[in-house]
């Protein structure tokens, strides 16, 4: 399996969207992951009653041939954690229950998260969301009018994206094959989310049901979280900063500190952010209304951009591809910012 080289191949951390780079992506994914089954399957041999062989190989060939469910990437990481926990019951189960996740349809599945008590996938998303101890943040299943007009907004929100800017549209449908819609908790000092992405769910998102309340918003809200996906595809390697997670510096997207990573993240995105508004308003697509609005938030993502990429710049330690990466945001911004 080859790795992620921006020398050998500089074209692979290009800033613009690029559907071909996110199919390579989402194979290379899925490579890594039928390693990773085959090793925990061979280790387990022995210790752990699992399925027949003939059906572990079939499992294989299904995940390499083709996109597979955000689910099967999160019950492998389930099933490392049961291992680790010397949880046979819990391990051979996962094993029992990847042979029975359905290959996803083509294009982006809208879905409601499910009831905890019954839906073992709605759990799974509960817990491999909720990835930040400093911070951490509950989801819950949304109101059925509130999911149903979030779907109206995500539908609006992606023809648009097909009017202006075709290849962002065209990778988005390749980077993400499961949008779950949830809401957070309510009351005083509740933690607010718009959106929320894990590299353990390879493929899937989570929005908040109750954010975006606009078309433009929710344009901008896939731009960010499919973003973030393009990034856990670059990473799948190594890391893209090598600082420590301690160390804590100002984000430009959240109010608390955040690690380097984080940072590096929230200002890649603001950038992939503005290019998304951008290419619409250049495009024509967009009311004048909308116009009006757009170049407003322009102005704001141009700012946490600039935030963002001097915390980076003078704080990060940056790998190759994350400093291919970075540079491709930054040029972008410099020219169009």
């Amino acid at each position: 399996m080859s790795r992620i080289d921006p020398i050998n191949n500089p074209g692979i951390a290009r800033f613009d969207p690029d559907p071909v780079r996110a199919r390579h992506l989402d194979r290379r994914m899925r490579e890594r992951l039928v390693a990773s089954l085959r090793y925990v399957a061979d280790k387990a041999a022995g210790k752990l009653t699992l399925p027949s062989d003939a059906a572990l190989q079939s499992l294989f060939a299904r995940i390499a041939s083709g996109p597979v469910s955000p689910q099967v990437f999160g019950a492998y990481y389930d099933l490392v954690l049961a291992i680790d926990d010397d949880d046979r019951h819990a391990a051979e189960g996962i094993f029992s229950d990847l042979l029975m996740f359905s290959d996803p349809d083509n294009g982006l599945r809208v879905v409601d998260l499910g009831d905890f008590d019954t839906d073992p996938h709605a759990n799974r998303y509960r817990r491999q969301i909720d990835t930040d101890p400093t911070m951490p943040f509950e989801i819950f299943p949304p109101p059925a009018d509130m999911a149903s007009a979030c779907r109206r907004r995500i539908a609006a929100a992606m023809e648009l994206i097909e009017k202006g800017n075709p290849q962002l549209a065209a990778e988005i449908r390749t980077l993400l094959r499961e949008v779950v819609l949830a809401v957070g908790p309510s009351g005083p000092g509740a933690v607010i989310f718009d959106g929320a992405s894990s590299f353990m769910l390879w493929g899937g998102i989570v929005l908040n049901a109750n954010a975006h309340e606009t078309t433009l918003d929710m344009v901008q809200a896939l731009a960010h979280e499919s973003a973030h996906n393009l990034l856990f595809g670059l990473s799948a390697d190594g890391p893209l900063v090598e600082n420590e997670d301690d160390e804590r510096y100002a984000s430009p997207l959240r109010q608390d500190p955040r690690p380097l990573d984080g940072i590096y993240h929230a200002t890649f995105v603001c950038a992939r952010m503005h290019q998304a508004v951008k290419r619409l308003v250049d495009a024509g697509v967009l009311s004048d209304k909308n116009k009006i609005i757009a170049r407003k938030d322009l102005v704001t993502t141009a700012t946490l951009f600039a935030d963002g990429h001097e915390t980076v710049s003078r704080h990060a330690r940056l790998t190759p591809i994350g400093k291919a990466a970075m540079a491709g945001a930054r040029d972008y911004m410099a020219a169009h910012g």
